[in-house]
């Protein structure tokens, strides 16, 4: 996006890219919050996250922005009476780090808030629809093919099946998670490859799938091959 479209607190869908820029790599954090945003951002890298812009960056072209992430490590300041009730040396502060778990013993979390500070053009509005690249599509066509090859039309019905499980999984894990909804372009493809064959040896009578006698199946070498019969 270009800065003149973007609204301040407004949320947007970052593009992260696998190779942050070099500024990023090599600032070194000058306290907690700087480091372990520049964790988040580096464990972000190749993915789609969810952000709020809180201002525009002092540099032009960028935008400051802030992410919700839960956290699961706490830090406890120590009060000087609990210092000495632990029998700790007098004249400076302690801390106590670690997980926080119920009376079952799982670990709970709290809201935790990053900040960073990113190129505008990373920024993507949140309703944008992504398209799949021919080329991604045509090779999970080819392995669906594939993997049909030799399989009855109930097995097929069964694989069919298992594809609209897998996909509708990814579609409800995309209403939280922005980076699934490049999964859900693929397991769209997926599923509707499995239904065309389905529907092709349902309606040919086959016994068993051949994709070397399928006019429309999709061959993607040197990725997927078919086997030889």
């Amino acid at each position: 996006m270009r800065s003149g479209d973007v609204v301040v607190g407004e949320t947007y869908i970052a593009s992260i890219p696998q190779r942050l820029p070099a500024r990023m790599r090599d600032e070194l954090p000058a306290n907690r919050a700087q480091w372990q945003a520049a964790m988040q951002l580096h464990l972000a890298r190749g993915r789609r996250v969810t952000v709020t812009v809180t201002a525009l960056g002092d540099e032009p072209g960028t935008v400051v922005v802030s992410r919700e992430l839960p956290a699961g490590r706490v830090v406890l300041r120590l009060s000087p009476g609990q210092a000495a009730a632990l029998d700790l040396a007098e004249g400076q502060e302690y801390e106590i780090t670690g997980i926080v778990t119920d009376a079952d013993g799982q670990a709970l979390t709290f809201p935790n808030t990053v900040t960073h500070t990113i190129p505008t053009r990373w920024l993507r509005p949140p309703g944008e629809q992504l398209e799949l690249h021919p080329e991604s599509e045509r090779f999970h066509r080819a392995a669906v093919c594939r993997e049909a090859d030799g399989m009855t039309p109930a097995e097929i019905a069964l694989a069919a099946d298992r594809a609209l499980g897998q996909l509708q999984h990814v579609r409800g894990l995309a209403l939280e998670d922005p980076n699934a909804d490049w999964s859900v372009l693929t397991a769209e493809a997926d599923h509707r490859e499995w239904l065309r064959i389905a529907g092709l040896v349902r309606e040919a009578g086959l016994a068993a799938y051949d994709p070397r006698a399928d006019p429309d199946a999709v061959e993607h070498p040197p990725l997927i091959r078919f086997r030889e019969p």
